[in-house]
Formats: structure tokens, sequence, C-alpha cells
């Protein structure tokens, strides 16, 4: 499939809520407000990196947001990605593989230290991430599902917290 990656715009909004709610609707493990969560980071100003996946005609067929994490309730250039969304017909077709190698590629450009993201680890090890020995969620039920990478830096150790619009 024919897609670029471009940062979020002005006027994308809706089409990122609808995306985001149609890609995790039949996903059994979503909540079912993962498009309320991005609507929620953008307000609180946490969604500090969105980029959209855009097909030829134009349309929005995939999403990824970052927002800040502290470790021991520090800034420490540490960020947080989710959620990760292409659209039904879409997905297993590359794009959500490419917003996350461009999403912390940009990341790393902007002196980021490191991403963390909460999701199958099967998946999301393929791209590098893996368990940190030392560093934690805050949520025990997380801990199983959590995976990291440095960016820059040694790793780090202590409670990994979430953007506030998470909870």
């Amino acid at each position: 499939m024919d897609f670029t990656i471009r940062p979020e715009a002005p006027g994308d909004e809706q089409a990122i809520y609808d995306l985001v709610a149609r890609a995790f609707a039949p996903m059994p493990f979503s909540g079912g407000d993962e498009q309320d969560l991005v609507n929620l980071l953008r307000e609180r100003g946490e969604l500090v990196l969105s980029l959209v996946a855009v097909d030829p005609e134009g349309s929005i067929v995939g999403h990824i947001g970052f927002s800040p994490a502290t470790i021991d309730h520090a800034e420490c250039g540490w960020f947080q990605m989710a959620p990760v969304s292409a659209d039904t017909h879409c997905q297993r077709q590359g794009i959500g593989s490419a917003l996350i190698g461009t999403g912390i590629e940009q990341l790393g450009e902007r002196g980021a230290k490191g991403v963390a993201v909460v999701g199958d680890p099967n998946y999301y090890e393929r791209f590098g991430f893996a368990v940190i020995p030392g560093l934690s969620p805050l949520s025990d039920h997380d801990a199983p599902y959590f995976r990291a990478m440095t960016l820059a830096g040694d790793p780090p150790s202590g409670t990994l917290r979430y953007a506030s619009a998470f909870g």
C-alpha cells in the first residue's frame, strides 16, 4: 500500500479520532476509549509528537502519538508511545511499522533519551523494545507488556509514569 507519513495538522483531529476508534473496536484488550485518550493528550498539550499515515487520496489511514513520561517523578527525556493505529482495511501492510520507525527517529533527532510502550511484546520487540532491568511501569498490570528502548545515554532505572491523560 502506498502512503506517506507527515505530522498531524490542524483539521486532522476528527479523522484521527474516527480512525483510532475503528482500529481498536475489534481488539479484545481495548477499553474502547483510545480515541478519547488521543484527544485528552492533545487537549492537555501532552501529545508532543503526533504523526499520520496518508494514502494517495489524502485519507488518514494510520496514526501514532508520543507523550512525555517521567522516571521517579523527574522529567528525563523519555516518552510513552501510544496509541499506534492503522485503519482496519489497511492493517498488516506496514503502516504501523513505518509510523513507529519514523516516530522513534524523530524523537531521537529531538534529543529524546528513550521510549516506552505497553503492548504485545512479540510485536514491539522486533523494533528493538525490550525489558530494561530496573525500569518498571507504575502499574503492575502493565508489567508483562511493558517494553522500552534507550535512544541515548545509559538505560535508566526507576518507575516510569505516563502523561497525566493516561490517568
